[in-house]
C-alpha cells in the first residue's frame, strides 16, 4: 500500500512537471516517459500526446508518431485508440495538403466513433472534415453542414472546447462569404468560451485563445479596420510565444504582414518571419503557401506602385527593382508549384494571374498572355454555373453506376442477412422459452420456500404455546388434586378425629372440590381444543362478576384464608376468557401459598375503573414479594416444574398475549397487590 502511494505521488509530481513545459521541451519530456509506461494504454496515450504537440512544431514528426501510435493500438485491438490515431493521421495529411488521404482516415475514424457512440470524438472528426471540404473544392455549404452538426453535439454535451471550435469554424465560412457581422459575432463567441477554459493534458487554453485572437484580427483586416486587427494580432503573438506554438506564430506573422500596406520593408519582414517558421514545421500548409504568394506580391508591389521610380518606355529597371522582381517571381513560382502539388486550383490560378501581371510589367507579353488565359480558364471552371452543372452531372452519373453495383451486392448481402436473421430469431425464441421456464421455476421455488418458512414459523410458535399449555395444566390441576388427596387421607387415617358433622362437611367440601376440578378440566380441555388451530387468543366481552365467581368456586376448598370479591360497578373487560382465568388462578394460587400459616390470612379481589382503564387487583396481607422474585415478570429465566408451578413468567407471557399490563405494589410484612390493567378500546 505504501509503495502504491509513493508511486502515485511520483506520477503526480511528474505530471505536474511535464504540464509546466511547452513546445519541444514538453515533447522531449513526454518522449522520455514512453519507455517507462507501465501498461500499453498509458503508452498509447503518451504517443498521442507527443503527436498532438508536434502538430504545432513539425508536421512530419506528428505524422510519424501518429503512425507509430496506430500500429501500437492496433496490436492491442483497442478500437477507441485505433479511431483516435486514424483521426491524427487524417489531420496530418490535411495540414500537408493531401486532402484525399486526409478524408479517407477521417471517415475511418468517424465510423469507429459512431460505432462506439463517442459523441465528443464524432464532433471533433466532423469539424476537421469540414475544414477538408472547405479547402479541397471550396464546398462551403458542405463544410457548414459538418460544422453545424459538430456544433450541435458540442452544445448538447455542454462542452466549451467543442462549442468554441464550432463557432470558430462557422466564423471562417461567413468571412469567406464577406458576411463580416456574422463572422465577427461567431468569432467573439468562440473567444469568450476559450477564455473560460483551463489547461488539460490534451489542450492548451492559451494556444486556443491565441487562435481565436488571430481569427478576430483577420476579420477586422477584411473589414478595413487595421488598428483593431493589429491589436488582436499582437495579443495573439503574446499567447503563441508563451506556449511555444510555432504554427500559431507563423500564421499570425503572415496575416500581420498584410496590415503594413505600402510599408514594404515591414510587410516583407513579417512575411519572411512567417516563412521561416512554416519551413520548420510544415511548408505544405495552405497558410504557408498563401504567405509565400503574398511575399511575392509584396516584392512586386514595391516595384509597380513606386510611381516615382517606375521606368518609362525605353528605360530599364534599376538594380534594386530588378532584384525585387526576381524575388517576386521566385516566390510566385514557388506558391504556384506548391499549390499544384497540393491540388489547390484556386490559389494556383490566383498567383498565376499575379505572375502574368509581373511578366507584362517586364515586357514578357507572350508568357503573360498565356498565364492570364490560364487564370481566366481556371476561374471560369471554378465559378461558372455551367461548369458546376457538368461536374455535378458527371459525378451523378458515376454515382449511379456505383450505386447500381452496390444495389446488386446489397441484395446478396440482404438475402444472407435474412437467413441469418431467421436463424437468430429461432435461437432467440428457444432462449426465451428456456429463460421463461427457468424464471417460472425460480418463482415457484421462491413461493414454496416462502410458504415453508411461514409454516415453520407457525409450527415453532405452536410448539412454544403447547409447552406453556401443558405447564398450565400441571400448575392449575395440582392444587385441587392436592386438596382432594388431603381430605381423603384425613378421612382414611384419622376418622376418629372427625365428628359426624365434620365428616358430612368434609364430604361436601370433597364433592365441591371434585366438581370444581371437573369443571376446570372440562374448561381447559375445551380451551385446548379451540387453541389447537392457531393457539391465538379469542377476544370477547367478559363480565368481571363471572370471573370472580369462577375464582371463588375454584378455591372453595382452601382453608385458613378469607376471600373477598368487590365489583361495585358491575364492570366488564374485552379479552380472552381462558387466558385471563389462567392468570387470575395463578395469582390467587401464589397468594394462597404466600399466606400459608399466616394468622388472619385474607385475599381481596377488586374491580375498579380509572379514566379509560379497567383494573383487576388482587391484594393479600402476606410477607410481601422480593425484587428477585419479581424478576420473573421481566426475564425468561423462571423455571417450570410440577411441584413449583409455572410461576410469574407464565403470568407475564399470557398477559402479553392478551395485551394486559401487570403492575405490582409490594411492602415487606404488609402484603402485595398485583394489578391487571386493561385499556378500553
Amino acid at each position: 500500500m505504501c509503495f502504491r502511494w509513493l508511486l502515485f505521488v511520483f506520477f503526480l509530481i511528474s505530471s505536474q512537471a511535464i504540464a509546466q513545459k511547452t513546445g519541444q521541451a514538453l515533447i522531449d519530456s513526454l518522449v522520455r516517459e514512453i519507455p517507462k509506461a507501465t501498461n500499453d494504454t498509458i503508452k498509447g496515450r503518451l504517443i498521442k500526446r507527443v503527436a498532438d504537440e508536434y502538430y504545432f512544431i513539425n508536421i512530419d514528426r506528428a505524422l510519424e508518431y501518429s503512425r507509430v501510435g496506430l500500429k501500437h493500438v492496433t496490436g492491442m485491438k483497442w478500437k477507441r485508440g485505433i479511431a483516435v490515431f486514424n483521426f491524427n493521421i487524417g489531420r496530418a495529411y490535411s495540414d500537408k495538403g493531401n486532402y484525399d488521404s486526409s478524408m479517407f482516415f477521417y471517415n475511418r475514424s468517424l465510423a469507429l466513433h459512431r460505432e462506439a457512440n463517442d459523441q465528443w470524438n464524432i464532433a471533433t472528426a466532423l469539424n476537421n472534415m469540414g475544414v477538408v471540404a472547405q479547402n479541397i473544392a471550396s464546398n462551403y455549404p458542405e463544410a457548414n453542414r459538418y460544422y453545424f452538426e459538430a456544433l450541435k453535439i458540442g452544445q448538447t454535451l455542454k462542452d466549451k472546447h467543442l462549442t468554441a471550435l464550432g463557432y470558430d469554424n462557422i466564423s471562417q465560412i461567413y468571412l469567406v462569404q464577406k458576411n463580416y457581422s456574422k463572422a465577427l459575432d461567431y468569432a467573439l463567441r468562440s473567444l469568450k468560451l476559450r477564455q473560460q477554459q483551463n489547461d488539460t493534458p490534451e489542450r492548451n487554453a492559451a494556444r486556443e485563445v491565441g487562435n481565436s485572437l488571430v481569427g478576430i484580427a483577420n476579420i477586422y483586416t477584411q473589414m478595413g479596420q487595421g488598428n483593431k486587427a493589429k491589436a488582436y494580432y499582437l495579443k495573439a503573438i503574446s499567447n503563441h510565444t508563451q506556449v511555444g506554438n510555432k504554427e500559431g506564430l507563423a500564421n499570425t506573422y503572415s496575416k500581420l504582414s498584410i496590415l503594413f500596406g505600402k510599408n514594404y520593408p515591414r510587410k516583407i519582414e513579417y512575411a519572411l518571419k512567417s516563412k521561416q517558421l512554416w519551413d520548420e514545421i510544415n511548408p505544405m500548409n495552405s497558410e504557408a503557401i498563401i504567405n509565400i504568394g503574398n511575399l511575392g506580391i509584396a516584392y512586386l508591389d514595391r516595384v509597380r506602385y513606386d510611381s516615382l521610380h517606375l521606368p518609362k518606355a525605353g528605360q530599364s529597371f534599376s538594380a534594386p527593382q530588378r532584384a525585387d522582381l526576381i524575388q517576386a517571381e521566385k516566390y510566385l513560382q514557388e506558391a504556384i508549384r506548391l499549390s499544384t502539388q497540393k491540388g489547390e486550383r484556386d490559389p494556383k490560378s490566383y498567383y498565376t494571374g499575379v505572375l502574368a501581371e509581373l511578366q507584362a510589367l517586364k515586357g514578357d507579353y507572350k508568357n503573360a498572355y498565356q498565364n492570364f488565359r490560364y487564370y481566366q480558364e481556371i476561374q471560369d471552371s471554378l465559378y461558372s454555373q455551367e461548369s458546376k452543372n457538368k461536374i455535378a452531372a458527371e459525378e451523378g452519373k458515376h454515382e449511379i453506376e456505383l450505386r447500381d453495383k452496390e444495389i446488386e451486392l446489397n441484395k446478396l448481402a440482404l438475402e444472407n442477412q435474412r437467413k441469418q436473421r431467421i436463424g437468430l430469431l429461432i435461437g432467440l425464441g428457444l432462449l426465451l422459452v428456456i429463460g421463461g421456464l427457468l424464471y417460472w421455476q425460480n418463482l415457484s421455488r421462491k413461493r414454496t420456500n416462502t410458504t415453508l418458512l411461514h409454516l415453520n414459523a407457525e409450527l415453532d410458535e405452536a410448539n412454544k404455546i403447547k409447552a406453556k399449555f401443558f405447564a398450565i395444566l400441571s400448575h392449575d390441576l395440582r392444587s385441587p388434586v392436592a386438596n382432594l388427596i388431603s381430605f381423603l387421607n384425613l378421612q382414611k387415617e384419622a376418622p376418629e378425629l372427625l365428628t359426624p358433622e365434620m365428616t358430612e362437611a368434609n364430604q361436601k367440601r370433597i364433592t365441591a372440590s371434585a366438581e370444581a376440578l371437573l369443571e376446570n378440566m372440562e374448561a381447559m380441555l375445551l380451551w385446548s381444543k379451540g387453541q389447537m388451530q392457531a393457539f391465538k387468543p379469542q377476544v370477547k366481552t367478559i363480565e368481571v362478576s363471572e370471573l370472580f365467581t369462577y375464582i371463588q368456586k375454584f378455591f372453595d376448598g382452601t382453608t385458613g384464608v378469607q376471600f373477598r370479591f368487590d365489583n361495585p360497578y358491575s364492570l366488564h373487560v374485552v379479552t380472552d376468557e381462558d387466558y385471563l382465568k389462567t392468570i387470575m388462578q395463578n395469582l390467587t394460587s401464589n397468594a394462597v401459598k404466600a399466606l400459608k400459616n399466616k394468622p388472619n390470612a385474607s385475599i381481596h379481589w377488586e374491580a375498579r375503573q380509572e379514566e379509560n382503564q379497567i383494573i383487576l387487583a388482587i391484594t393479600d396481607n402476606g410477607a410481601g414479594v422480593s425484587e428477585q422474585q419479581l424478576n420473573a415478570l421481566y426475564t425468561n429465566e423462571a423455571s417450570i416444574g410440577t411441584k413449583t408451578g409455572l410461576g410469574l413468567h407464565l403470568i407475564r407471557d399470557l398477559a402479553q398475549a392478551i395485551s394486559c399490563k401487570i403492575a405490582v405494589k409490594s411492602t415487606t410484612n404488609t402484603g402485595t397487590e398485583f394489578q391487571l390493567v386493561f385499556t378500553n378500546a
